[in-house]
């Protein structure tokens, strides 16, 4: 019985063969095999790596460094509880939108981008290049201003229901709640490197020295962000401290809708 990765063995040799190499040429030429972590590729019994090392001796198996960026964020994310509550948001936002044409075309009028990205993603900090995280997040704080506004018109909308104003009354509360402002802030500057080093690692010209001196300054970035908080992390904070950000009134919110993500 045929498993999967002994199909990925034979379609990828036949592949190259097709293309001209012949074995000889793979066994003093195939250097190395970047993939994901997945058993089936890496596995050390019987995983595609160790069939094709088994014929090409010389073959080199590496665990995609992109990979195991969006691993480690996925493990970051799962220890911190207080980020769950930040994506529920967001996923909220794509569920009010993404199922009523009426309110898209609202969103669009008054957050273009917002409306774009939202649409066009949906979920953050999912199963997806944290680049697309980065731009949803990066939409809701340009357009924050705007979004409030349009929630607040919709929760005193006569033409909707109640439970429908009620419902754009719930979000205008939690956007404009300090806790969920410094969350906000606190994604945007992480995602916002981590978007960039991902970019990085996917570059044609990349290179595993340049790709562990990329990863390795990004570590102290991040140690120095734990203590001091990045640029709009900043901003955020003195927001807080003025009680208002863009023309929006902030407030406190209850501990139990709002958690401050631990930076």
């Amino acid at each position: 019985m045929w498993h999967l990765r002994d199909v990925i063995v034979e379609t990828l040799l036949d592949c190259l063969i097709g293309h001209g190499f012949s074995e000889d040429i793979l066994a003093e030429r195939l250097l190395g095999l970047a993939t994901d972590g997945a058993s089936v590729m890496l596995g050390k019994h019987a995983g595609v790596y160790t069939q094709l090392k088994a014929q090409f001796p010389n073959l080199i198996g590496w665990h995609c460094f992109n990979h195991r960026l969006e691993l480690s964020v996925h493990d970051a994310v799962e220890a911190c509880s207080e980020v769950n509550h930040f994506k529920i948001f967001i996923q909220k936002l794509y569920t009010l939108y993404s199922a009523s044409p009426k309110n898209r075309r609202a969103l669009e009028t008054c957050a273009g981008e917002l409306g774009v990205q939202l649409l066009k993603i949906g979920k953050i900090l999912d199963v997806r290049w944290v680049a697309s995280s980065f731009r949803t997040v990066r939409a809701v704080w340009v357009n924050y201003c705007a979004l409030h506004a349009h929630f607040m018109s919709a929760s005193s909308d006569q033409k909707l229901d109640s439970k429908e104003r009620a419902q754009y009354k719930g979000m205008a509360d939690k956007l404009s709640s300090t806790a969920f402002l410094l969350n906000l802030a606190l994604m945007f500057d992480a995602l916002e490197e981590l978007s960039e080093l991902s970019e990085s690692l996917q570059a044609d010209s990349i290179t595993l020295p340049k790709a562990t001196r990329l990863t390795s300054r990004q570590i102290e970035v991040f140690l120095s962000r734990k203590q001091e908080g990045g640029d709009k992390y900043k901003v955020a904070t003195e927001a807080v401290n003025t009680g208002m950000f863009l023309g929006v009134c902030l407030k406190q919110a209850s501990t139990k809708t709002a958690k401050e993500i631990n930076r």
